[in-house]
């Protein structure tokens, strides 16, 4: 009765091999011994091959003993020593292809809903065998048994990554699934972008419990927080953006987190201006003009500048007060690569463009050069 109620709940596996398959019902040349094949003797399903084909089954055509009539197919698969009293039975169907492939997840689930008993991380020997019925005389024929040894894999639980940390933010259901190792069950990764901020690991993308968190003083270690009197509900934190690989071990509860990016250069100044009655704006702060910033620690300038004196602060501040780059004497007169001097107050030295007209000017916080040349 198991096997029949089962047949149903199977067409949706051989639905393609039902309908692309079959082929015109007539075939006169058809008599030869009737032999199944597998394309393994032992086979392991792997989750992580989920639609990879597992299992293929071919069988040659057997004979319709020379009526001219289709040969219906059903492939039975039992357990060893059965004799197929419980069988597992597979309705083919008529078809001249003759050839059926079952992925990892069709062969488990397969399995598993035919016969009940069947345990994860188990192997289990089976016996299989192809009948063929000739259908205008309903004669049967029965291919030799084949022996298939399968292993079910255990199901492994997803793991996800959540935080503005993470690619999709704090977004319960957009959390990032990391790569599950299924050889080595309790072991993920997920490398790609993280950005400057923290995370945690979800086991669902329904709920926020339970989850993995940060241990208080190690980052290296985590702990699972089923409720929330469980443990602090800390992060752990992404310190710049950039490449990351992300290592988890929910046996060992360990964590670990690499960084294939470089460190970002901390800058020196994020904006540099200039004053002076050689600018636009001369003396003015509130008309300051602030230089570019093309890239860390470099800024420059071109454009217009009039005959007269200029210095670059480094803040607006109306006081004066603030820190300032100063050239080294007074009166300096600009050139390519000079030096400068950076500090508040005096001495309060500046260059002094000799004429009117466009000018570059490019400031090297680096390496301690300024450089002027007229266009």
């Amino acid at each position: 009765m198991k096997a029949t109620k089962y047949i149903f709940s199977l067409l949706s596996v051989v639905l393609f091999a039902l309908t692309a398959c079959e082929q015109p019902v007539e075939d006169p040349q058809r008599d030869e011994k009737l032999i199944l094949t597998a394309s393994a003797d032992t086979v392991v399903c792997k989750p992580q091959l989920a639609g990879q084909t597992a299992l293929q089954l071919t069988w040659t055509a057997g004979t319709n003993n020379g009526t001219g009539s289709a040969i219906a197919y059903t492939i039975d698969i039992d357990k060893q020593g059965n004799a197929f009293a419980s069988a597992l039975q597979l309705p083919i169907g008529r078809t001249m292809d003759r050839t059926l492939a079952l992925s990892h997840t069709q062969l488990a689930d397969t399995l598993k809903q035919a016969f009940a008993d069947l345990q994860d991380e188990q192997f289990y020997t089976f016996e299989l065998r192809v009948r063929a019925k000739v259908v205008k005389t309903g004669d049967e024929q029965i291919s030799p048994v084949i022996p298939l040894v399968v292993k079910l894999k255990t199901p492994v639980p997803d793991i996800y990554l959540i935080g503005d940390a993470t690619p999709n933010g704090w977004s319960l259901d957009r959390a990032t699934l990391m790569l599950t190792d299924y050889d080595n069950p309790g072991h993920y990764t997920w490398s790609g972008p993280m950005y400057k901020g923290e995370f945690k690991l979800l086991t669902s993308t329904e709920e926020w419990l339970p989850c993995y968190v940060r241990d208080e003083t190690d980052p290296t270690k985590m702990h699972f927080r089923q409720t929330e009197e469980d443990y602090p509900d800390y992060k752990w934190e992404i310190p710049y953006s950039g490449n990351y690989t992300i290592e988890v071990d929910t046996r060992m509860l360990t964590m670990a987190i690499t960084s294939h990016s470089e460190p970002p250069v901390e800058e020196t100044y994020s904006h540099i201006y200039m004053i002076g009655d050689a600018t636009p704006g001369g003396w003015s702060w509130d008309a300051v003009t602030e230089l570019s910033h093309p890239e860390v620690d470099i800024f420059t300038y071109e454009g217009p500048l009039n005959a007269g004196q200029i210095k670059f602060p480094t803040e607006i501040k109306h006081d004066w007060s603030g820190e300032m780059i100063y050239a080294p004497t007074p009166d300096c007169a600009p050139q390519e690569n000079g030096s400068y001097d950076i500090h508040s107050g005096d001495p309060d030295n500046k260059w002094l463009i000799p004429s009117a007209g466009n000018w570059s000017i490019t400031i090297d916080i680096k390496n301690n050069t300024i450089s002027f040349s007229a266009l």
